[in-house]
C-alpha cells in the first residue's frame, strides 16, 4: 500500500494506482455480497433445519436487504465522520463473528437478529471499500476501479454458487457459514495493518436523528449525489425480474437451464466491459444512454424470438450484456460526477438505498405484469424503465456539459 492514508483528504496524490489494495477491497465487497448469496443458496436447507415456511426463510433472506434500505445514505454520512477504514474494519469484524455465530445454527430468533445486524455490516462495507478505492487509485483509473467494484455483487453469486453448494452438499449450513467467517480473517488483518494510526474521520459528532434526516434530504436533492443511486435504481429494478423471467420465457427446458447459468456470467463481464469503455473511450452518460436503448430493443427482441432458439438466446445474451453495462456505469458516476470524497461516500450511500429499493419491488411488479400481460407486461415494465434511464443520463451530461 502506498503511504497515502486510507481517509486522508482530496488533495491527495499517488504516484500509482495501488492495485494490491484495489483488489482487497474488492474481495471485502465480495465478502459482503456473499451475506446475500450464502442464504440464498441455502434457501432449501434452511427450511429443513429450522422446520420453518417460505415466508419465514425469505424473511432471513431479505432484512439484510432492509437495512440498507433504510439506512443507505445515512451511512454515507457516517461513515465519513468515523473514518472509512475504521468503518470497513469494524464492518469485517462484525460480518465475520455474525457468521460463526451461525455457524452453530442458533435458534430462529437468534438468526433472525444475527441477520439485522449484518444487514449494517453490508452496509458499511459495501460504503467504505469503493470510496477507499477511489483514494488508493489515479484519478485516470478511477471509472475502470468502479467498474470492477460494479461485478462485486455477481461475482460473489456465482462463486458462492459454485463453491457454496460444494460445501454445503458435505457440511451443510454450518460449513457454509463457518467457511464465510474464515473468509474475513485475511481482509481483516490486511486492513489493520495497512489502517493508518492517525485518522479520526471528520469528526463533529454524529448529531441528532433530525440533523441526519436534513442530510439524507440534501443527498438527494443534489444531483451529483442522488443520480447514481437514481440509475442503480432503474437497474436493480429489473435486472432480478430480467434474470428470473427471461429464460422461461423459451419452452425449451434445456435453453431455460442454459440461460440461467450463463445470463449472470454475460452480466458480469457487461460489468467489467463498462469500466473499461468509461475508462478510455465513452463518458458514463452515453454508455449509459446506449445500453438502456439497447436493453429495450433486445428485450423486444426476446419476446417475439422466443419460438426460435438461437436468436431467441443471442438476444437474451444482448440483454444481460448491457444490463451488466449499466450496472457498470451507475457506479463510474460516482467519480465522474462527485466533486469531494464526503459526495463519493454519500453517492454510495444513495445506491445502496435505492438499490436496495428497486430490487425489493422489481420482482412483485414485473410478476403482475406477466400474470396480466404476459411478454407485453414484460416488455412494457422494461420499455418504461429504460426510457425513464435515458431521460436521467441526459441529465447527467448537461449537468456536466
Amino acid at each position: 500500500m502506498s503511504s497515502v492514508s486510507c481517509d486522508t483528504a482530496d488533495t491527495r496524490i499517488l504516484n500509482q494506482t495501488q492495485w494490491l489494495s484495489i483488489a482487497f477491497l474488492w474481495f471485502a465487497g465480495i465478502f459482503a455480497a456473499m451475506q446475500f448469496a450464502k442464504f440464498s443458496i441455502s434457501y432449501e436447507y434452511l427450511l429443513t433445519a429450522y422446520q420453518i415456511d417460505g415466508a419465514s426463510a425469505g424473511t432471513l433472506l431479505s432484512v439484510v436487504g432492509m437495512v440498507g434500505l433504510v439506512l443507505g445514505v445515512i451511512g454515507g454520512v457516517l461513515s465519513g465522520k468515523i473514518g472509512y477504514s475504521r468503518v470497513l474494519i469494524g464492518s469485517l469484524l462484525i460480518g465475520g463473528g455474525l457468521s460463526l455465530l451461525q455457524s452453530t445454527l442458533p435458534s430462529y430468533p437468534v438468526l433472525l437478529m444475527s441477520r439485522f445486524i449484518e444487514g449494517a455490516s453490508h452496509l458499511g462495507v459495501v460504503i467504505a471499500a469503493p470510496t477507499l478505492m477511489l483514494q488508493q487509485a489515479q484519478k485516470k483509473h478511477h471509472s475502470l476501479v468502479m467498474g470492477i467494484w460494479g461485478a462485486f455483487f455477481g461475482v460473489a453469486f456465482a462463486v458462492t454458487g459454485w463453491l457454496g453448494n460444494q460445501i454445503l452438499s458435505v457440511y451443510g449450513l454450518s460449513g457454509l457459514f463457518l467457511g464465510h467467517a474464515l473468509l474475513s480473517i485475511p481482509l481483516i488483518v490486511f486492513f489493520v495493518l495497512h489502517h493508518p494510526r492517525n485518522q479520526n474521520g471528520e469528526g463533529g459528532g454524529i448529531g441528532s436523528l433530525y440533523a441526519l434526516f436534513q442530510t439524507t434530504i440534501r443527498v438527494y436533492l443534489n444531483p451529483r449525489t442522488c443520480f447514481p443511486g437514481v440509475v442503480f435504481f432503474f437497474h436493480t429494478f429489473m435486472f432480478v425480474a430480467l434474470l428470473t423471467f427471461i429464460p422461461r420465457t423459451s419452452a425449451n427446458e434445456e435453453i431455460r437451464s442454459l440461460l440461467f447459468v450463463v445470463l449472470p456470467l454475460v452480466s458480469i463481464l457487461g460489468t467489467f466491459l463498462a469500466g473499461a469503455l468509461t475508462q478510455y473511450s465513452l463518458k458514463a452518460p452515453v454508455l449509459l444512454f446506449v445500453a438502456y436503448v439497447a436493453i429495450a430493443l433486445a428485450t423486444f427482441s426476446t419476446i417475439k424470438l422466443q419460438h426460435q432458439e438461437f436468436y431467441f438466446v443471442a438476444a437474451a445474451v444482448v440483454l444481460m450484456l448491457f444490463s451488466g453495462m449499466v450496472q457498470g456505469a451507475s457506479f463510474t458516476l460516482i467519480p465522474y460526477l462527485s466533486q469531494t470524497e464526503s459526495e463519493r461516500a454519500m453517492g454510495n450511500g444513495a445506491i445502496a438505498q435505492l438499490g436496495n429499493l428497486g430490487a425489493t419491488i422489481g420482482p412483485p411488479v414485473f410478476a403482475y405484469a406477466i400474470d396480466a400481460f404476459e411478454g407485453n407486461g414484460l416488455f412494457g415494465i422494461t420499455a418504461a424503465l429504460c426510457v425513464a434511464g435515458c431521460i436521467t443520463a441526459v441529465f447527467i451530461w448537461r449537468l456536466r456539459d
